[in-house]
């Protein structure tokens, strides 16, 4: 409670330069406030790292275990050495590591693999043959490790913006950059981002695409990926940068030209919508709608 007096009450002022409070600005008054400051509940609740302040955002990594998912007496097990299920199996009864960018939950430990398996190797199997892939965001790096699972990948190159991100989920999400049990080629790694078909790119996504992929760029067929992952903001993030990414025509059009004769493009583009939920053009998800009608005049088929 003292929290929440303290950063939510009144000492708002700060976050818009006109000092008018905008609830939007301030991480805390997100699921940082609503789902881990503000709940009461966990068993444990420990942050690993608290407001650092990269040079675009603001990260915050927390250690949580919720009682409704797993009960603290079977983590404490699983740190015994006696032979148990629960020490055998560690990894099942761990408290929860989640990631978040200004206080927006971006990643978490077992929402990993749903998550970005799902967001890689059905496009990956979907593609005949796919050598070159190419990430847009991605900055926690689990997704560049489902890439590198593939036995047929030359290249992957992963855009994203802010290193640092980058730089803190290696030092306190490892789990994401893990790529030691890949070993069907000679040059993995036990770092994801060490491994030799990794390209990790730390420049603006849509520069990069406008410039190499642009209608007055001159493209080389060498350079197209056969599959390309938007693995970045949500459609519908209150931020001026997810509405160029799902909006500005030039930028849609270069990610067609980038793509292979069979390329594949997936874009994750929010939650999915139900019988209650208004068209996307009169909700918050306008960015997604105005996304899937270029797609289609551009050229791309569903």
């Amino acid at each position: 409670m003292m929290m929440w007096s303290h950063k939510l009450r009144g000492f708002r002022k700060g976050f818009t330069p006109e000092g008018e409070y905008n609830h939007r600005l301030n991480p805390l008054d997100a699921d940082l406030g609503s789902e881990i400051l503000g709940s009461h509940d966990y068993d444990i609740k420990k942050p690993l790292v608290s407001a650092a302040e990269t040079d675009y955002q603001m990260v915050d990594v927390y250690e949580v275990l919720d009682p409704k998912q797993r009960r603290l007496s079977d983590y404490y097990k699983s740190l015994e050495d006696d032979g148990s299920y629960e020490s055998l199996h560690p990894e099942f009864f761990a408290p929860d590591h989640i990631l978040l960018l200004d206080g927006i939950v971006q990643s978490t430990r077992y929402g990993d693999a749903p998550y970005h398996e799902s967001i890689v190797h059905p496009a990956m199997i979907a593609h005949p043959n796919p050598k070159r892939v190419a990430v847009i965001g991605g900055g926690e790096g689990a997704t560049v490790r489902e890439i590198l699972k593939h036995s047929t990948l030359e290249k992957v190159v992963m855009i994203e913006i802010d290193e640092g991100v980058v730089n803190l989920s290696t030092k306190y999400l490892p789990e994401w950059q893990d790529c030691s049990s890949i070993a069907h080629h000679d040059g993995c790694a036990e770092w994801c981002f060490d491994d030799e078909r990794a390209d990790l790119r730390v420049e603006d996504a849509l520069a990069y695409f406008n410039d190499n992929f642009g209608s007055v760029a001159e493209v080389d067929l060498q350079d197209q990926f056969d599959v390309l992952i938007m693995d970045c903001l949500d459609p519908n993030d209150d931020h001026p940068f997810a509405k160029v990414l799902y909006t500005d025509d030039g930028y849609v059009t270069s990610l067609y030209d980038a793509l292979t004769e069979d390329g594949i493009l997936v874009a994750q583009v929010g939650e999915a919508v139900n019988s209650r939920s208004p068209s996307d053009e009169n909700g918050s998800f306008e960015n997604r709608s105005t996304m899937i009608k270029m797609l289609d005049a551009i050229g791309f088929k569903r």
